[in-house]
């Protein structure tokens, strides 16, 4: 199962890693406002941890890494679980064949 994972993790990291020059890149608005947000406070965030002490910013740093550590792992897991469903909608549909290869693939990621 985890070399299965993995390969596929390394597969789809890929494909995601190219996804922002796709013409069917997927991109809200909700997230370029976000992200416009993000960057306008990202400047006074920076000022403000350059007046902590040493000891306060590092602390900071170090729980911020954290923070982005998982919500890029909670990502990926969306982005995981999209290709599933969409494997699913397709072989519910009868788009894809019913191969065993596609249903152990499927057993492997359900719970």
């Amino acid at each position: 199962m985890n070399e299965v994972f993995e390969t596929l993790a390394n597969v789809f990291e890929e494909l995601r890693s190219e996804s922002g020059d796709r013409e069917y890149c997927v991109q809200t608005e909700d997230a370029k406002e976000a992200s416009r947000e993000l960057k306008k406070k990202q400047k006074a965030f920076e000022t403000y941890l350059s007046r902590l002490p040493k000891e306060d910013r590092e602390f900071l740093e170090d729980y911020l890494d954290t923070v982005d550590h998982v919500h890029y792992k909670e990502e990926q897991r969306a982005y995981y679980q999209g290709i599933v469903d969409g494997i699913q909608v397709l072989d519910g549909l009868g788009i894809v064949k019913k191969r065993m290869r596609i249903k152990e693939f499927l057993k492997k990621f359900s719970r």
